[in-house]
């Protein structure tokens, strides 16, 4: 198995692919040895392809509103009866209070993220405000979360100052309406594909341990690399209480390990970002093998509706696992972002 997963590894440098059945083989090992020998691989292959500066980034959650979806995971949804907080858009003050506090940390990049199949008119064009706002008044990299867009409205954010779009897979084409039933994985696709043809970088990934096989995770990485996602989120399920899915006992640590290092050999150009979930999934030892065996990245600071490590934390984690971390100011006190922005009332 070492000299297969090396001969992978050699292609990869000199620009080649791995195929689907490689990749099957790969998640398909349960050897101990085996895997840590995939793991240095998949290791070798991150910084052949990127430095040894972590992607890193910042969200906030903007609007936390019933969403008319059902997706299985999610605490958001109006199907469910979730303790998850409700708000109406937040005001441009209060988005740029949190980005502020982001910035000053060290975090360079910031998403806006609102629930929802889509916003309302009104909604959007006080979205491209905020927007606008936040490109003048910091100096952060601007992506957004925003539900289904239309051509107009790629062009009209990306004119407001945003660099990227948020759009996951979440799972293969085969598993998906086995956790969603209220849109098509056809129309995810279409979404992705627009956001490529409006000429924004794309984000794009999945979640993991929703009940998935082995071959689905790996089908969810090849149903994305025609659109070459820039950044590749790797969610594992937090389960939330009122979801479907709020019973599905955690999974085995190696094999997130494994789905994450085989996702690098996939997509070896990706900034491949563990996110929501990781903190309840994988021990901070375990975090650092996945940040030394695929992933280059953390969302830090919060995520939607669960906290997230303290800030100074995470970027402890990121220099244990040899990457250079930003100089930040008052790191003893950096919270999580669910400690730092404010929770409207509608």
């Amino acid at each position: 198995m070492n000299d297969f997963i090396d001969q992978l590894k050699a292609r990869i440098f000199e620009g080649g692919q791995i195929t689907f059945e490689e990749a099957r083989r790969l998640i398909e090992i349960e050897d101990r040895a085996d895997l840590d020998h995939l793991l240095k691989a998949a290791w070798e292959i991150t910084f052949h392809f990127h430095s040894n500066q972590p992607a890193i980034c910042s969200l906030v959650n903007a609007k936390s509103y019933l969403c008319g979806e059902d997706c299985a995971f999610c605490a958001q949804s109006v199907h469910f009866n979730t303790e998850a907080p409700r708000y109406r858009l937040m005001t441009s003050e209060e988005i740029l209070k949190a980005a502020k506090v982001f910035e000053a940390k060290g975090i360079r990049d910031f998403c806006v993220v609102t629930s929802g199949v889509r916003l309302t008119d009104d909604e959007f064009e006080g979205i491209l405000k905020i927007y606008r706002r936040l490109r003048t008044e910091t100096r952060l990299n601007l992506d957004g979360s925003l539900g289904f867009l239309n051509k107009e409205r790629v062009q009209k954010l990306k004119e407001a100052g945003v660099r990227r779009v948020n759009s996951n897979l979440q799972s293969s084409r085969e598993f998906y309406p086995k956790i969603v039933s209220s849109h098509t994985y056809e129309s995810r696709l279409e979404a992705l594909r627009m956001l490529r043809e409006g000429a924004v970088e794309v984000c794009a990934g999945g979640i993991l341990n929703v009940g998935e096989t082995r071959e689905d995770r790996i089908r969810l990485a090849f149903e994305l690399k025609p659109f070459s996602p820039h950044c590749f989120p790797v969610n594992i399920l937090h389960p939330r209480p009122g979801t479907p899915l709020e019973y599905q006992p955690r999974p085995e640590p190696e094999e997130m390990l494994k789905t994450i290092a085989v996702f690098r050999f996939i997509h070896p150009h990706a900034d491949i970002k563990l996110a929501g979930g990781r903190e309840y999934n994988l021990t901070e030892e375990e975090q650092q093998k996945a940040l030394q065996g695929g992933a280059n990245g953390l969302i830090m600071g919060g995520y939607l509706t669960t906290q997230g490590n303290p800030i100074n934390e995470d970027f402890g984690l990121l220099k244990r696992a040899g990457y250079q971390i930003p100089k930040i100011q008052n790191a003893d006190s950096c919270k999580p972002a669910d400690d730092q922005r404010p929770l409207p009332t509608t």
